[in-house]
């Protein structure tokens, strides 16, 4: 049964990601880089991100009259600055789990492998996140490139760490409490759906952490 819901809830999420690709090209967003986000976001967040998108992430369609978002309230804006550490998380997760499983690579620390992965992913998670942020500032800034791209690395150090922080305290949970070690490897359906869960858990935690970033403004608000 576990199986079953794991493969729906992703086949679901998956289905809206490509569907968001294409409504994307219709509706490009006023940030580039949110073509990128947007899908990447759908891959973790499923309906959850189908409802942040239709609700106040969502641009018109491109050469209609339609106005385009105003000054959106702080919550939404915090909200949107968050999916930026969650694209660079999810890619990461894809990229370090996936292939260091396929690739058998990978090394212990504290007698679990599962530690060792966690330090890569989480230095490719922030990698790629502080390049989804740069993107997302400079379009909004008139500073020269290389103060954007240190703000971009100052505001993503610490909402990412939050995001990890609750991504991989729920994959603990998952691997050490719920299912075992031997139930939770890269090539099990179960193990993409806790990785879901424990996205939404890294958007809960890194949620206050934008918030009181973008109203010390370290980071913009979108």
């Amino acid at each position: 049964m576990l199986k079953t819901l794991a493969i729906t809830n992703i086949a679901i999420s998956v289905a809206l990601m490509l569907w968001s690709i294409r409504d994307l090209q219709r509706r490009p967003p006023p940030m580039t880089v949110m073509k990128w986000v947007w899908p990447l976001t759908f891959l973790w967040g499923g309906l959850f991100a189908l409802l942040m998108y239709l609700w106040f992430g969502r641009a018109p369609i491109a050469g209609s009259s339609a106005k385009r978002h105003g000054r959106r309230p702080m919550w939404q804006s915090v909200a949107l600055g968050a999916t930026h550490c969650g694209a660079g998380c999810s890619l990461a997760d894809l990229l370090v789990e996936g292939g260091m499983f396929v690739l058998g690579l990978g090394f212990v620390v504290l007698g679990h492998k599962v530690f060792g992965n966690w330090i890569v992913d989480y230095i490719a998670a922030l990698t790629i996140g502080i390049v989804f942020q740069y993107g997302a500032q400079i379009a909004m800034s008139d500073q020269p490139r290389l103060v954007v791209a240190w703000q971009s690395f100052k505001s993503d150090v610490l909402s990412l760490s939050f995001w990890q922080i609750g991504m991989y305290g729920w994959m603990a949970i998952s691997i050490f409490a719920l299912f075992g070690e031997s139930a939770m490897t890269p090539d099990r359906w179960l193990f993409w759906w806790m990785m879901q869960v424990a996205m939404l858990c890294g958007f809960v935690c890194t949620y206050p952490v934008n918030w009181l970033l973008i109203r010390a403004g370290i980071k913009e608000a979108m």
